[in-house]
């Protein structure tokens, strides 16, 4: 279960306790303060596990003292970092009455702790979820958000992420029990930092999973990302606004939602942030855009900010960040003329991604042979001849050794057609008329890599390699024929 509630600790809905419940109405000042009191030092106790059935009894009586100390008990045994007893808990049917506390009670303090024990016993297993689910948490939480205590607010935000979390059957009931727009109204004009937080986190694990779901159901989210994402200085909520946005912009309708908040400049200078762990889903936000059609990805690609930071990148000491990285600028090198010349047509580019694509990680040489290959797509005369100087069509061919990944042969084999095609059409030829990628796969030993392929166990290598070779080299015929 994700963003599990197990712990004290580790729950954010533990904090802003300074807030003062409200309390039934009729009690006197007196019996107020000593309620008080009281709950403040069952919040500090500990309680051991035997003392579950004489909880379970204390909350469902009608004391409200009983009440309090009762579902402060259960609380805190579920809170316990080692095997909460949650099936325990189940096993009682106390559910159906915390549910009822969390929906009808007057007292904010017992909504608060109901909530909190009820988001607990939906961190177990997605069998225990379920059984908390089929009692009607679910709207339980939606109807907390209604509560005028910042805590039962935080804590309900809390428990649907949590129930969102689990799986994509979960998220969806979440979904169409109408969650996303009373969390929506909250968060957009939310002040309280750990509110903030849980609910940037709570909405992105509604929009998170596969299959994903229907751009149109998870529209109303992206408001609430960009919002927090222009605006909000806190890395937790920003990793999980940028978490958000990655998950809507998987398609063109969710990409033009997300252009719609003017997030591009902002995405462009979050690539240069300190904190790493929030520059890997902006640039899963920005491959998603980039990915676009070329309108979507020229709005991106108008940003200055953007290719500086991104090859700051190709040299980050995380190897997932240098793969998100070549794998956009795999896309752009894909592009039309004026998009590759952003990419190729900068030296600086070029040198890192022809040694990340002969040097770096397997995962990283992957997406960086692409960039090369994606290069070759679609080039004026000029270009491809540039490629030729540059080194990208000798590193293709030094690509053609890498025998034990199919891909990237593949990869390099479009590539190294590709020049060989436009040095034909574009009659890129030398003094004796010849084509010049011709005459350099020649001349660094491409060709007798090309024939080595012929034996490749890949058929598809063998078929490439095979067209290849047919198509610009005179091939020997065999002597035995």
């Amino acid at each position: 279960m994700i963003g599990s509630s197990n712990t004290d600790a580790g729950t954010s809905s533990s904090q802003g306790k300074n807030e003062t419940p409200s309390t039934t109405q009729g009690q006197s000042d007196e019996s107020q303060q000593e309620l008080k009191a009281l709950i403040t030092e069952w919040q500090g106790m500990s309680f051991e596990e035997s003392s579950l059935p004489s909880l379970i009894e204390d909350v469902g009586s009608a004391d409200i003292k009983k009440q309090f100390y009762g579902v402060v008990g259960l609380r805190k045994l579920l809170c316990c970092e080692k095997k909460p007893p949650i099936q325990r808990v189940l096993d009682t049917g106390i559910v159906p009455t915390l549910i009822q506390l969390v929906q009808v009670s007057s007292e904010s303090e017992l909504q608060f702790e109901a909530a909190w024990c009820l988001t607990n016993l939906c961190s177990g297993t997605s069998a225990q979820a379920e059984v908390v689910i089929e009692n009607g948490v679910i709207q339980s939480f939606i109807n907390g958000l209604g509560s005028p205590s910042h805590d039962v607010i935080e804590q309900c935000l809390w428990g649907l992420g949590n129930i969102a979390g689990d799986s994509s059957k979960f998220r969806d009931m979440v979904i169409e029990s109408g969650a996303i727009e009373p969390m929506a109204n909250i968060l957009e004009s939310v002040t309280k930092l750990s509110m903030k937080r849980n609910g940037a986190w709570a909405l992105s694990n509604i929009c998170r999973g596969k299959p994903a779901p229907p751009f149109g159901l998870v529209a109303r989210t992206v408001p609430v990302f960009a919002n927090f994402l222009k605006n909000d200085p806190d890395e937790e909520v920003l990793v999980d606004s940028a978490w958000g946005l990655s998950y809507c912009s998987a398609t063109n309708e969710g990409i033009d939602a997300v252009l719609s908040q003017d997030v591009t400049l902002r995405l462009a200078e979050l690539l240069g942030h300190h904190f790493t762990g929030l520059i890997l889903p902006v640039l899963r936000v920005v491959g998603n855009i980039i990915s676009g059609n070329d309108e979507q990805t020229g709005k991106m690609l108008k940003e200055l900010k953007l290719l500086p930071n991104l090859l700051a990148l190709t040299s980050n000491q995380k190897k997932t960040i240098r793969k998100e990285t070549f794998w956009i600028l795999s896309n752009i090198a894909a592009g039309p003329p004026v998009q590759f010349e952003s990419i190729m047509g900068n030296s600086a580019f070029v040198e890192k991604i022809i040694y990340a694509a002969s040097n770096d990680s397997h995962e990283v040489r992957r997406e960086a042979a692409y960039v090369l290959s994606n290069s070759t797509s679609s080039c004026t005369p000029a270009q491809i001849f540039r490629l030729l100087n540059n080194g990208v069509f000798n590193c293709l061919i030094e690509l053609l050794d890498s025998t034990n990944d199919q891909r990237i042969l593949l990869v390099a084999l479009e590539g190294v057609g590709n020049c060989l095609k436009w040095g034909s059409e574009f009659n890129l030829n030398n003094e004796d008329g010849k084509n010049k990628f011709v005459v350099q796969m020649e001349e660094v030993g491409g060709l007798d890599k090309l024939e080595a392929l012929q034996s490749h166990a890949n058929n598809e290598v063998y078929e490439m390699a095979i067209k290849i070779l047919e198509t610009y080299f005179v091939i020997e015929e065999d002597q035995e024929q």
